[in-house]
């Protein structure tokens, strides 16, 4: 293979970072360039160490076909990137092989800097959107491609082929001054704004943002929660690891062209970049006047194989109920049950850990029966044609009361600079379901509305 660099002329940038471009299309600039009638964008992405979840192949170069869901890269690399070095090595006329070895090599690294190469569609002046740049890379999403083959070991090849479509490139030419308001900026964004994948929240750590706007799993040992003796002696105790696995987070716009907020696991398939439905998840939509903001989670199979039976008159045997542990009957009698159980035992425990002083303050982890303080809506949606069961809470706090109406103003005002922790539990309500164990939780890192995409219309 190929590994020295004679086919790009190495530009430098501030900061110690390089972009390679190509001879034919090497420009100043080191942003954009046009090449064969497309708009070509080179970025650098920092990635961390550990397996990547990418899934490659060779079409003229190495080229992403398709970003797995738990991909640390989720969010920052899209399909139909061309990868053209890795680490600063040309890798444009390399084989398949070579690189993967590249990316096993330093996969102990802290961090490996992966160059490419995006590709869009032709703009002309009068389809550009008058948007902020710094929107842009949370803007543009995946284009949708059947897999080929990995780049992690013990992965199945594909049966299937094809060619990545490609993205809408928006142009970008005034600012959003940064005490804009999040409404304006939405209304902005969404003019003549198509995706395929509604871009998902990346993973922290995000060396990109300073490990802003995105979301991590914070340890369960952070939250009490009641004990076994919880009823005659109300004391409680450090939680038990996590029930549902986390499996990411979205801040999306809504302006008076956006759809229905509610349902949207059936309503709108590119949420969590398109990837919400391919395992069975759980699914909790919090909606604000001015946009919602969505956690996703696993649903293990144990509960799943109870939906079924309770949706489906699923004939599949189920464990005996005095079998289980408490939290377990817990979660299952909130899933199968009617509304009003599901209102009087759904348990929100937010934090803040970082933020300013006054946020710190409302948020501080006291528990709440979110069921009771805001409307509900709970569905369910079967599996069908190759997208797994879902689950979804869509809760409106646009209901809120007094107390969490100044919660949300504050969070809402300070969102760039809170970091706040979304901890869900199922409330034991007698001896039968306690001690209780934290269903899941979330962690929102510093989310800036300006860099969020917009529900789109139906």
């Amino acid at each position: 293979a190929n590994t020295n660099p004679s086919p790009f002329f190495l530009n430098g940038a501030s900061g110690g970072h390089h972009h390679y471009i190509p001879t034919s299309i090497q420009q100043p600039s080191n942003i954009s360039t046009s090449y064969q009638g497309h708009i070509m964008a080179v970025v650098d992405i920092i990635a961390p160490s550990g397996a990547l979840g990418l899934v490659l192949a060779t079409q003229g170069g190495p080229i992403v076909k398709d970003v797995k869901p738990e991909s640390q890269l989720l969010g920052k690399v899209q399909a139909g990137d061309k990868i053209v070095a890795i680490d600063d090595v040309d890798v444009q006329t390399s084989k398949h092989s070579h690189v993967i070895q590249l990316l096993r090599n330093n996969s102990t690294s802290d961090e490996r800097k992966i160059t490419i190469l995006r590709e869009s569609q032709p703009q002309t002046p009068e389809r550009r959107s008058s948007i902020s740049r710094r929107t842009l890379a949370g803007f543009v999403g995946a284009a949708k491609s059947p897999r080929s083959r990995s780049t992690e070991p013990g992965s199945h090849e594909p049966d299937e082929s094809g060619h990545p479509t490609t993205t809408q490139e928006i142009s970008c030419h005034n600012t959003i001054d940064d005490d804009g308001d999040v409404n304006d900026c939405t209304n902005q964004l969404s003019n003549g704004l198509h995706l395929d994948h509604i871009p998902t929240l990346p993973r922290f750590p995000v060396l990109e943002t300073k490990d802003r706007n995105c979301w991590s799993e914070p340890s369960h040992t952070i939250f009490k929660i009641r004990g076994h003796n919880y009823l005659a002696d109300p004391k409680k105790i450090q939680s038990g690891p996590y029930l549902f696995t986390a499996r990411g987070a979205d801040l999306i716009l809504t302006n008076d062209k956006s759809g229905p907020r509610t349902g949207i696991a059936e309503k709108y398939s590119s949420i969590l970049a398109g990837h919400a439905r391919s395992i069975p998840t759980f699914i909790i939509n919090f909606i604000f006047d001015w946009g919602i903001l969505v956690n996703y989670y696993e649903i293990p199979a144990m509960y799943v194989s109870f939906l079924r039976a309770r949706y489906e008159g699923s004939n599949q045997d189920l464990p005996a109920m005095d079998a289980l542990q408490p939290h377990e009957r817990a979660i299952i009698r909130f899933l199968v049950g009617s509304d009003n159980h599901r209102n009087a035992t759904l348990k929100l425990i937010p934090k803040c850990p970082e933020g300013p002083w006054a946020v710190r303050q409302l948020v501080n982890g006291k528990p709440a029966l979110i069921g009771k303080r805001l409307p509900a809506q709970y569905s369910y949606y079967p599996a069908e044609d190759g997208k797994a069961e879902c689950f979804e809470a869509d809760l409106d706090t646009r209901e809120t009361d007094r107390v969490g109406k100044k919660a949300i103003s504050l969070c809402r005002k300070y969102m760039t600079t809170v970091t706040l922790d979304v901890g869900i539990v199922i409330e034991g309500t007698n001896t039968s379901e306690l001690p209780e164990q934290m269903l899941g939780c979330v962690r929102i890192h510093r989310l800036d509305p300006k860099m969020s995409p917009t529900l789109p219309s139906l």
